[in-house]
């Protein structure tokens, strides 16, 4: 606790503005169930916490909240500051495909959350190029150049980025190396559980105790 405190005093504060990081009551709530949803649907795990990967875990905290809210600002900002919103998006979203892309190659391991960024930018890669984005072999993304109007928006991806991001600033720590730990469901009798053998169980296990 000590650690986390003095980190943050030290300068981990994401740049973000007041209206992101404070919430009301109704925000706090639903901020709440997430948090909750999340922790009930995800393994127990253990994380191993090398200074890499703990830098890394912030990194990806820190600019996923970052792009969320730039994300928020293409959507609902006003249309004079959509072009300087869109390169900002850009920006952030390139710069945090480039640090997943560093982590994992200095690990030896897929990129994440580069991967998952990729995939959303090829389930809305017509979107984007109708908007206006370049996208180059690799995933990472150009935006539209200024042509003194407001640029389109490509809804359905900046969307789907906004609640990604939302989800990678709740548990950032799901990109990291970690080992998981099944346990039986003590509190619910619909699901099965944890240790029943399944025709699986051979890739998994050579020997039960």
């Amino acid at each position: 606790m000590v650690d986390a405190y003095n980190l943050y005093l030290g300068g981990y504060l994401p740049k973000i503005s007041p209206k992101t990081s404070v919430h009301n009551k109704r925000e706090l709530k639903s901020k709440y169930k997430n948090i909750v949803s999340l922790n009930n649907a995800n393994p127990l795990v253990m994380v191993r916490l090398s200074n890499d990967t703990q830098a890394y875990a912030l990194n990806v905290k820190e600019m996923s909240m970052e792009l969320a809210e730039t994300a928020e600002n293409v959507l609902d900002g006003q249309p004079e500051d959509r072009q300087k919103n869109m390169e900002s998006m850009t920006e952030l979203f390139n710069r945090l495909l480039k640090r997943s892309d560093e982590f994992g190659e200095a690990n030896n391991r897929p990129s994440r959350p580069g991967g998952e960024l990729r995939n959303l930018v090829n389930r809305n890669s017509e979107e984007l190029i109708q908007a206006g984005f370049s996208i180059d072999s690799r995933g990472f993304l150009t935006a539209p150049e200024g042509s003194g109007e407001a640029p389109a928006v490509p809804q359905k991806f900046v969307q789907q980025l906004l609640e990604k991001c939302d989800h990678m600033g709740m548990n950032p720590m799901e990109y990291v190396d970690s080992k998981i730990y099944s346990y039986a469901h003590l509190h619910r009798s619909d699901i099965g559980t944890a240790y029943e053998s399944s025709i699986y169980s051979g890739m998994l296990f050579n020997s039960y105790c």
